[in-house]
């Protein structure tokens, strides 16, 4: 099952539009027309202590232009977010994660996001 496309991500009440760009098995990016925003989704299946596993990857990237301090010459510099899932694939069901998604969210409060761009921990 995949995705509907395009994907749209709200930043700021301005709703980003991502139509798929590529798929390739078990993974997929998607991004805005002007190429200011992206966002890729990936699931890895590995194997740790003997147990399978699936990692799942998802990376909101936005590419901006902005001047060099020393020359003023403008130039493309991106920032990212990115979220991983890291699950054995029996044990945990969709509720378990979702919980734990909505406390992790609820944590990047803007006063806590603040505290990680200050680069405190």
């Amino acid at each position: 099952m995949a995705f509907t496309d395009p994907i749209t991500v709200t930043i700021n009440s301005v709703a980003k539009t991502m139509p798929l760009i590529s798929r390739d098995g078990q993974s997929a990016f998607y991004q805005t027309s002007d190429q200011v925003y992206g966002l890729s989704i990936r699931h890895t299946n590995y194997r740790k202590d003997r147990k399978d596993r699936v990692r799942t990857l998802v990376v909101l990237t936005q590419r901006k232009v902005v001047p060099d301090p020393l020359t003023a010459v403008n130039d493309y510099e991106t920032i990212s977010n990115s979220w991983q899932l890291d699950r054995p694939l029996a044990g945990f069901v969709v509720g378990d994660i979702d919980l734990d998604c909505q406390g992790f969210k609820a944590f990047l409060s803007t006063a806590n996001v603040t505290k990680l761009f200050a680069r405190e921990s």
